[in-house]
C-alpha cells in the first residue's frame, strides 16, 4: 500500500512538473498583440521601429518632455503583460521631471512581430539601446526596468555606461519567483527564462535604485532584499520599501514620488 501511494504520488508530482514545463510560455508571457495599423492615442508621443534584423520589427514610442531644458532619456522596459499602449502611460513620471521616454515591445508583444526566448529579449535590448545612443550620450540615459524587464534593465547596465538603474518589483531571477509560488520543483533546471539578475547586479557600476511592495503578490518583497545583499549593500541605502504595496501601483505612494524627485533632479 504504501509503495503504491508512493508511485501514484511521484506520478502526480511528475506530471504537474511537466506541465508547468510545457505551458511555462503562457506562465510567464500574457502579450498582447495589436493591428500594424493601430493610432497610439498618445500626444506627446512619437511612433518608430528599430530592426534587429530583415525579419524583426519592434515597435517602438518616443515620448518628448515638454521642459524647455531637457535633462536626458529613460530607457523603459516594461512587465511581462499587455503592451505599450498601455505601459504608455507610465512616461509621464519621467517626461513631467524633464526626461524624454523611450518604450518599446518585445517580440509578439503590441505590434512587434516574431517569438520571444531568453536570448533575443537581451539583444534585442541592446540593439534599442544602441539606437537611443545616437540620440543621447550616457551620461545623460537612464535604464527603467519594471517586473520582467529588471533583469534586461540589469544585463543592459551591466554592459554599457549609463547614468542610472531603476528597478521597479525585480526578482533574483525567474526560477526564484517560481519557487516562491511553489517550492516543489527543480525550476532552474526547466525554465525557459532565467535571467539571473543577481549575478549581472554585482557587476553594474552605475548607482542602482530600487522599489518594491512589501505585500507584492507577484516577486515577493525578499527578492529585492536578496539583490542588497548581493551588492554588500545596507537595504536602506537602494531600496525604497513601500509599506503595503503590492505588484502594482507603487506609483500611488507619495515615497515613490519623493524618491524619483530625489533621483531625477
Amino acid at each position: 500500500m504504501i509503495k503504491r501511494i508512493i508511485t501514484i504520488a511521484l506520478i502526480i508530482y511528475a506530471s504537474v512538473f511537466g506541465l508547468a514545463v510545457l505551458f511555462q510560455r503562457f506562465i510567464i508571457l500574457h502579450p498582447d498583440k495589436l493591428e500594424k495599423g493601430y493610432a497610439f492615442e498618445f500626444d506627446d508621443a512619437v511612433e518608430f521601429y528599430v530592426s534587429p534584423n530583415q525579419t524583426i520589427n519592434l515597435n517602438a514610442l518616443m515620448f518628448l518632455t515638454k521642459d524647455s531644458t531637457k535633462k536626458g532619456v529613460v530607457m523603459y522596459l516594461h512587465g511581462n503583460s499587455h503592451n505599450i499602449r498601455v505601459w504608455g502611460k507610465y512616461a509621464k513620471q519621467f517626461t513631467s521631471r524633464g526626461y524624454d521616454v523611450i518604450m518599446y515591445d518585445y517580440r509578439g508583444f503590441g505590434k512587434s512581430n516574431g517569438r520571444l526566448d531568453e536570448g533575443n529579449l537581451l539583444s534585442d535590448a541592446q540593439t534599442v539601446l544602441k539606437d537611443i545612443q545616437r540620440r543621447y550620450p550616457p551620461r545623460n540615459m537612464i535604464i527603467y526596468g519594471r517586473s520582467l524587464g529588471t533583469g534586461v534593465a540589469t544585463k543592459l547596465a551591466m554592459d554599457n555606461e549609463v547614468k542610472m538603474l531603476i528597478l521597479e518589483t525585480p526578482y533574483t531571477c525567474i526560477p526564484d519567483v517560481a519557487w516562491s509560488h511553489a517550492p516543489l520543483f527543480p525550476y532552474s533546471k526547466a525554465c525557459e527564462f532565467q535571467l539571473p539578475t543577481y549575478e549581472w547586479i554585482t557587476k553594474v557600476k552605475c548607482p542602482i535604485y530600487i522599489f518594491h511592495g512589501t505585500d507584492d503578490q507577484i516577486i515577493p518583497y525578499e527578492h529585492s532584499l536578496k539583490l542588497a545583499q548581493f551588492l554588500n549593500k545596507n537595504p536602506k541605502d537602494i531600496l525604497t520599501t513601500l509599506d503595503g504595496g503590492r505588484h502594482r501601483g507603487l506609483d500611488k505612494f507619495k515615497e515613490y514620488q519623493a524618491k524619483l524627485d530625489e533621483i531625477l533632479k
